[in-house]
């Protein structure tokens, strides 16, 4: 496998680090006054799921791994495996339930993500920044309410529970950031 410096590593790039797979979650280059540079790194491990934080020296070199990204489409759950179809080959990818985690509020039948694996190994599903998600209960709206930063619960269909202004109803759909799990917008239907 080619080494890299610290420096050409980018968000999402896997590398090989003490016998260990990670993949890049988070780099920062600093350059202190004092001292030489180094980059700060998130670094999640591909079997554990454990993010670490990591000071690599700017002039060091690690191994980089190929990384294949394949577009797919979420399909079900079952027992502690989600399910993607992936959308060229329509095999399906098992996926463990650890590695989605938090991001399982965020899965909707059909929606597109993105699964990066080595070899057969899956190391990380990315979700799209936005998703769309149907209100299944919240309070009554308030009629002629406009957007204030005063919000109520509503519970979506995922059963992701999300602040929204007063005048969301039930059945409306939202736009909700899948970083955040914040309201972004109403969607008209």
């Amino acid at each position: 496998m080619p080494t890299v410096g610290v420096n050409q590593l980018n968000r999402g790039n896997a590398v090989r680090l003490d016998g260990e797979i990670y993949l890049c979650v988070n780099l920062e280059h600093v350059k202190p006054g004092k001292g030489p540079a180094y980059v700060q790194a998130k670094l999640k491990h591909a079997r554990s799921g454990k993010v670490v934080d990591r000071r690599l020296r700017a002039a060091e070199n690690v191994e980089q791994i190929d990384v294949d990204r394949a577009e797919a489409t979420f399909s079900y759950s079952r027992a502690n495996t989600y399910v993607f179809m992936h959308t060229e080959t329509f095999e399906e990818i098992d996926v463990p339930a650890d590695l989605i985690a938090d991001k399982a509020s965020y899965l909707v039948e059909g929606e597109p993500a993105t699964i990066c694996t080595v070899g057969s190994q899956v190391l990380s599903v990315d979700l799209p920044k936005t998703i769309v998600l149907e209100v299944v209960q919240t309070p009554p709206g308030i009629k002629n309410a406009s957007a204030t930063n005063v919000g109520k619960p509503a519970t979506t269909n995922t059963g992701l529970v999300v602040s929204v202004p007063p005048f969301i109803n039930q059945g409306d759909r939202i736009k909700v950031d899948t970083d955040t799990g914040a309201y972004i917008e109403r969607v008209n239907a």
